[in-house]
């Protein structure tokens, strides 16, 4: 029976949520989400500590977080490759030098001249660190004072700089980590991100541009849907060309923004303006009309001005729904600010560390940076609420 009731529940209509159930009723998709993010990403990921080489023949360096392809090789210089028996046939293969050893895990080796160039698979250098690793030296040394005798040398300690490769088992998951990185390697990218990437940086470039243009449509969108709504015939003179604008596939506006701004900050304010008022102008349109005439006809009897009918009537009783129509196409921007800043990605912004993650890696930093977009999003949504609360407190009266 109380199965039946909780059921019932959820199709009930216009009733009053607790604010627990409320809070845990939203929570509870995104938990979902990462659950099954998190099974279907599942399986074993393999570390392997690699003395500094050469990547490649082109000679480039390893740096933390290039991921690298099926094909890429790593030249170890001054190594040498060691087969040890572990039992049962099986062997393990170490790279072997003057000072210390490091497993392989399996990585394809052989050895050249030089050193041993290692077959790495699809994995990313996750980080790097030095390490300390002790030395017994057959040197001796003469010590000061009496007696004169040779004395062995103390251990000495020498530091090593490693890398550290991360590469799955593509065996035992069923999406790999090239698609879809699990929940954990996106948390473990967070370091090489903060570090190489310039997070707020990019963040602080991306929000000026979407606030810059939100302002700009703004100015123009504004008395432009106050007038369409207001009056018949400036409707009629603009409708056609508002239509177009809502056909208009938006990515075509980045060629053509190209061709009249360049490719400087003023291309992308632009193009996030023409972009915001294609999305707001009906709705400020929408908002206008949909106030109902009887208010028009109270206030031309009691003998209203035209322009008393349209900033205190229409202008009045549309506004709550022109700034939720504000509020909703704000966090639109957030949605074209890749289109925006795929054109100069060395102008930086978060648009800029998706495209430039896309093609470099690591991949896990797209969906770092998803969430951070996110984020501001839902902050910046939040205080379009809490305006709306302070400028209309009668909407959230009950019923």
């Amino acid at each position: 029976m109380k199965l039946k009731e909780k059921l019932d529940s959820f199709f009930r209509i216009r009733v009053e949520v607790p604010k627990v159930e409320n809070a845990f009723l939203g929570v509870l998709p995104i938990v979902a989400i990462i659950l099954v993010w998190g099974a279907i990403t599942l399986g074993r990921t393999d570390f392997v500590r690699l003395p500094e080489g050469t990547l490649g023949d082109a000679g480039e360096a390893p740096f933390v977080g290039k991921s690298c392809g099926d094909e890429t090789s790593l030249l170890v210089s001054g190594f040498r490759r060691v087969d040890v028996e572990l039992g049962g046939d099986r062997f393990e293969s170490y790279l072997t030098g003057s000072v210390s050893s490091y497993p392989l895990h399996g990585l394809p080796s052989r050895e050249v001249e030089g050193g041993v160039r290692l077959k790495l698979p699809r994995g990313t250098f996750v980080s790097t660190f030095t390490q300390e690793v002790g030395v017994t030296s057959g040197a001796e040394v003469t010590p000061t004072g009496r007696g004169g005798g040779r004395l062995p040398a103390p251990p000495a300690t020498l530091t090593v700089n490693l890398w550290v490769y991360s590469f799955e088992d593509v065996q035992s998951r069923l999406i790999t980590r090239v698609i879809l990185p699990s929940p954990m390697e996106v948390i473990r990218s967070t370091k090489s991100l903060w570090n190489n990437r310039r997070p707020f940086w990019n963040v602080y470039h991306s929000f000026k541009r979407v606030l810059l243009g939100f302002l700009v449509a703004l100015a123009v969108s504004f008395p432009l849907g106050i007038f369409m709504g207001s009056f018949s015939r400036w409707k009629s003179l603009f409708a056609p060309l508002m239509v177009f604008g809502g056909y208009l596939p938006i990515p075509t506006l980045v060629p053509l923004t190209m061709s009249l701004f360049g490719t400087d900050e003023k291309q992308k304010v632009m193009f996030l303006a023409i972009a915001f008022g294609i999305y707001l102008l009906p709705l400020f349109l929408k908002a206008i009309e949909e106030v109902d005439n009887v208010y028009l006809q109270t206030a031309y009897t009691l003998g209203a001005t035209r322009a008393q009918v349209v900033t205190k009537i229409l202008l009045g009783i549309a506004f709550p729904n022109i700034y939720d129509s504000m509020r909703m196409g704000f966090g639109i921007g957030w949605g074209y600010i890749i289109l925006a800043e795929m054109v100069d990605m060395g102008s930086g912004g978060v648009g800029a560390m998706i495209l430039i993650s896309q093609r470099q890696g690591p991949r896990e930093h797209i969906y770092l940076v998803l969430l951070i977009i996110v984020l501001i999003a839902f902050i910046t949504d939040k205080l379009w609420e809490i305006g709306a609360e302070w400028a209309f407190p009668y909407r959230g009266a009950k019923r």
